[in-house]
């Protein structure tokens, strides 16, 4: 999607170079939603916050790509952080303890649902660096990704895989929804800053919002090991945007 964004706000006739930009897109749109498959099949056994943080694996194969195909710098600090973040998302996973139920507030998943409409549908101000736009707007993106695993959970715990009876529940069209506005917020970050960046705020989000609604949305209590892995993989996102 960020070699070929070139092609939203064109400006000009649309040459061929437009069009080859425009199937790159819609190439790498249709790529990134087809998580969306695997994700149910596996939120019919697992709870969200482990389900998402599988997507983190994604930033450094990310940083990879955009060294290779988009020529963005990845240094021996990229790489380390990098390490760091996937140690964070392998203990997030294999060193889970069962936690305990309790009632869930869907108060709480309301509020957290504000955070990234209003930083997308708010706007950044224009007096805000590009950097600090892409780590804000990146940051919106990961949140509605995180709320599409937690509103795709909802719907698979409440129905399993009887889909004719989605269409009934508020939790599809949430779903719909955070899917549009993390597209929305991930192209205005893609505009103001490089893919590195860019995923590394999209994707620590999105691990991060699940997280945040375990306890607060499913009644699940989360392990300490699981939040020593999510501080772990804060440090690594940090110290990835910190190099850019």
């Amino acid at each position: 999607m960020k070699m070929g964004i070139s092609w939203l706000g064109w400006k000009g006739p649309r040459k061929p170079e437009f069009f080859h930009h425009r199937r790159l897109w819609v190439t790498g749109l249709v790529l990134a939603n087809l998580y969306a498959i695997p994700s149910a099949v596996a939120l019919a056994a697992l709870p969200a916050h482990v389900v998402g943080a599988f997507s983190g694996w994604t930033v450094v194969l990310l940083a990879l790509l955009s060294r290779r195909f988009l020529k963005e710098d990845l240094s021996k600090r990229d790489l380390t952080h990098g390490a760091l973040f996937v140690t964070g998302i392998a203990a997030l996973n294999l060193l889970d303890h069962p936690g305990t139920f309790t009632m869930p507030s869907m108060e709480a998943l309301a509020v957290i649902s504000v955070l990234p409409v209003a930083l997308t549908a708010g706007g950044v101000p224009s007096i805000v660096s590009r950097r600090w736009k892409t780590i804000m707007y990146g940051a919106a993106a990961g949140m509605s990704t995180g709320l599409m695993v937690v509103f795709l959970r909802l719907l698979v715990q409440k129905y399993q895989f009887m889909i004719g009876r989605y269409f009934a529940s508020p939790f599809l069209y949430l779903y719909a929804f955070f899917a549009l506005l993390a597209l929305a917020a991930l192209q205005l970050a893609l505009k103001n800053g490089g893919m590195i960046l860019t995923a590394a705020m999209k994707y620590s989000t999105a691990i991060l919002t699940p997280m945040a609604c375990a306890p607060l949305v499913f009644g699940i209590s989360v392990s300490p090991y699981q939040w020593v892995a999510a501080t772990v993989m804060v440090y690594a996102v940090a110290g990835l945007v910190g190099n850019r």
